[in-house]
């Protein structure tokens, strides 16, 4: 828009309150009075210019109400919108179940001539019957052996009771009597030399095996 020029007799009265006029050149569109009663306004609201584009000032300017616009100050820029991006919420993942691994295959040994399950062999004995009871529901073979001192047809009984005894305490600790498939070989499959000590006492044995 053209600058607007005050009459003369607007001028000379504004000059009678001791209005001023600023030094500096600024835009020539139209700028929007502040409402402080710090410049001469036209019937529109906008600040009055005199013939060399500058705000006319009124005896009521003073450095708190003037217009940055007419002064010739930057208007402040408007501080940045931070937008905080809020963070992804953290992936629980449930804990995997905890599946005890298979245990090798149980072996029981026997002192001569009995069948009675030896006080050490316990504990193993129960680590296995528990993985039967969480972890697998497989069938074991429990196959009972002798060495080869006796009769044959008495150390196959005797190996049958030894390997019923360990079923028999599996189904103690919880394992169903069907999932145990109960046989004894006597003295026909020996592990070491029956013919020494040390020998005799690895084949009187009980092993316990998982059926796939």
């Amino acid at each position: 828009m053209k600058t607007k020029l005050l009459p003369l007799a607007a001028v000379l009265s504004l000059a009678a309150f001791g209005v001023q006029a600023q030094t500096l050149v600024i835009d020539s569109a139209d700028i929007q009075d502040n409402g402080q009663g710090a410049y001469a306004v036209d019937s529109d609201g906008d600040v009055v210019r005199d013939s060399w584009n500058r705000c006319v000032r009124t005896n009521y300017w003073t450095p708190e109400t003037a217009i940055n616009k007419c002064e010739g100050i930057a208007e402040p820029k408007p501080a940045p919108v931070v937008v905080v991006t809020p963070a992804p919420a953290p992936v629980v993942m449930a804990p995997a179940p905890v599946v005890m691994p298979a245990p090798p295959k149980y072996i029981s040994h026997f002192d001569f001539n009995t069948y009675d399950i030896k006080t050490a062999d316990i504990p193993e004995l129960d680590t296995f019957a528990k993985y039967l009871n969480r972890d697998c529901g497989c069938k074991v073979a429990i196959t009972g052996h002798t060495d080869s001192t006796g009769p044959a047809a008495y150390n196959k009984t005797l190996s049958e009771e030894r390997a019923q005894e360990v079923a028999d305490y599996l189904g103690n600790k919880g394992v169903v009597p069907d999932r145990m498939i109960v046989t004894g070989m006597g003295e026909a499959a020996p592990v070491a030399d029956n013919a020494t000590k040390v020998g005799r006492a690895e084949n009187r044995r009980v092993e316990v095996e998982i059926v796939k």
